[in-house]
């Protein structure tokens, strides 16, 4: 499938070198990693093994990982040339960046920090991030118990983010979501549009251009909020509260086969 990476599988590749290169100079953490994984023979140790062992470390295989990952990025194209977004995704990966990312993820999601709060003291924020299943597995790894994200006033305009990373968040107020891309990668595989965001507080949010197509949303509230361009078509927004919500969005029922992205639609990998 000839598609680009996702942000997550640039993660992925990306924990892969660094331990190639750890491991190499004799990094004592990196060299148990690879014990751990039955690798004992660090001289002869190559890329695809340090991806094969990354992968075990995310709770999935290369293999699995890469599959899902590309499937994404097809519906990425997919959408933006059909049209269904307002703005186009792409972000560059630095490593640099998510490493400050990923920590704030990881203390928001044990000690239940706001994540705003967290990506606030390293000088970082989530503009265009992938909250993708990928990375959803790799914090599952590193967390013995994780908690419920508390989104409020993050900044997270353009990102793309998979449907695990909104399930039971209920904090969303003055958020930042601009253009983000809510999706669903059910066990097809087939990514289509959508989120579960049940008495979800989007109060005071930008929501501009947010895709919330196909989104069960029922009990959600949207006062205040900004929703200019915002999509909602087939999405649940049964007892919905859009109290002094501003801007025109779209809702309605229709067809949506156009929207799925997977094998069964003709675009596998």
């Amino acid at each position: 499938m000839n598609t680009p990476d996702t942000p997550s599988l640039s993660i992925l590749k990306s924990d892969a070198e660094a331990l190639l290169r750890d491991a190499r100079d004799g990094c004592p953490d990196a060299v148990s990693r690879l014990v751990r994984q039955g690798f004992r023979r660090v001289e002869e140790l190559k890329h695809d093994t340090c991806l094969r062992v990354v992968a075990e470390e995310y709770g999935t295989t290369f293999a699995e990982a890469a599959h899902e990952e590309k499937l994404i990025s097809r519906y990425v194209q997919h959408s933006q040339a059909n049209g269904f977004w307002r703005e186009p995704y792409g972000y560059p990966f630095r490593r640099a960046r998510y490493l400050r990312q990923f920590d704030a993820l990881v203390e928001c999601l044990s000690d239940q920090v706001p994540l705003a709060e967290a990506a606030q003291k390293r000088g970082v924020d989530f503009a265009g991030f992938h909250f993708s299943s990928l990375l959803f597995g790799r914090i599952d790894q590193v967390l013995r118990r994780r908690k419920v994200p508390d989104f409020s006033h993050l900044q997270a305009p353009g990102s793309l983010v998979h449907w695990h990373w909104v399930l039971d968040v209920m904090k969303f107020n003055h958020a930042n979501f601009s253009d983000a891309k809510f999706y669903t990668v059910t066990v097809d595989p087939l990514v289509r549009p959508g989120g579960h965001f049940w008495v979800a507080d989007f109060s005071h949010a930008d929501l501009t251009g947010a895709d919330f197509r196909g989104s069960y949303m029922r009990g959600a509230k949207f006062v205040d909020a900004d929703l200019d361009g915002a999509d909602f078509r087939n999405a649940n927004t049964f007892e919905t509260d859009f109290t002094g919500s501003q801007g025109t969005y779209l809702t309605g029922e229709l067809v949506d086969e156009d929207w799925v992205v997977g094998p069964k639609k003709g675009s596998a990998c």
